[in-house]
């Protein structure tokens, strides 16, 4: 019999409402793309060579931390990802600092993932430091940031996820009656069964409220209890809305997500 799978999702990414400034960027890759939701687009560090790149996000109001994901990195094997929170933008003597050594997972993966092992203390500051000294590129870059909570349901899914690759072209027609086909992005298609008991409800509730299929978002499909598996981590750029039944009051019920994840 299988082991059940454990899922965390990163969902709610304070990130994308902060205001953005760095060290440096490339006028053709600015900061802005972090938040951009098509991992595609790149912020870039500008020089030949970028010893250390800082990136601060300010929110609105103080935010604990708990998951961290770099999406699209370009960091080596040994270079040092630092994360740090402080309640003014100056960072002198830091009250929170948790530091990340790229692995050769990471490397491979372009991703970082990150559970904090102790849930931070809120901040409005939050800074991230790259450090990949002497960096072949010649700069520095990444495509998203991920700064928010991390909700791991109670009970897991059991089953593999369905995985398919797919596309969806769209059919033009002309005034003559000839057609085109206009070619979209393929993608991955998963459809992962769940089982959801009492007030996990509300959370997926919630999770499908924030997301639905406006909001990118980040699934890690096998965890351990402390870290997460880089190369499981998908980003999930589209998740239909779930079904749920009428009444959740402790009961434990089987939903399916159906998740788009974009090449």
């Amino acid at each position: 019999m299988m082991a059940a799978k454990k899922l965390r999702f990163f969902w709610q990414n304070y990130f994308d409402d902060a205001t953005l400034t760095v060290s440096s960027a490339d006028p053709e890759y600015p900061v802005e793309n972090l938040q951009n939701r098509w991992a595609t687009w790149d912020w870039r560090s500008t020089g030949a060579d970028s010893a250390g790149e800082s990136i601060i996000a300010e929110f609105v109001n103080d935010e604990a931390i708990k998951g961290f994901v770099l999406e699209n990195m370009n960091l080596r094997f040994g270079a040092a990802v630092i994360l740090q929170g402080n309640t003014t933008n100056s960072w002198g003597g830091v009250p929170y600092v948790f530091s990340i050594t790229v692995t050769h997972e990471m490397e491979t993966a372009k991703r970082v993932v990150v559970v904090l092992s102790t849930l931070s203390a809120s901040y409005q500051y939050w800074r991230i430091t790259l450090i990949d000294l002497g960096n072949p590129d010649g700069y520095l870059s990444a495509s998203r940031v991920y700064l928010g909570p991390v909700f791991q349901p109670k009970y897991h899914y059991q089953p593999r996820p369905t995985q398919a690759r797919s596309s969806d072209p769209e059919i033009a027609y002309s005034g003559g009656g000839q057609t085109t086909a206009v070619k979209r992005p393929r993608y991955w298609t998963y459809e992962l069964p769940i089982s959801i008991v009492g007030t996990d409800g509300e959370a997926f509730a919630d999770i499908d409220e924030e997301c639905g299929i406006d909001t990118p978002l980040w699934i890690c499909l096998d965890s351990t209890d402390d870290t997460t598996t880089v190369t499981s981590t998908i980003y999930v750029a589209f998740m239909e809305h779930i079904a749920f039944p009428a009444i959740v009051d402790g009961c434990l019920w089987e939903s399916s997500l159906r998740l788009r994840q974009e090449l």
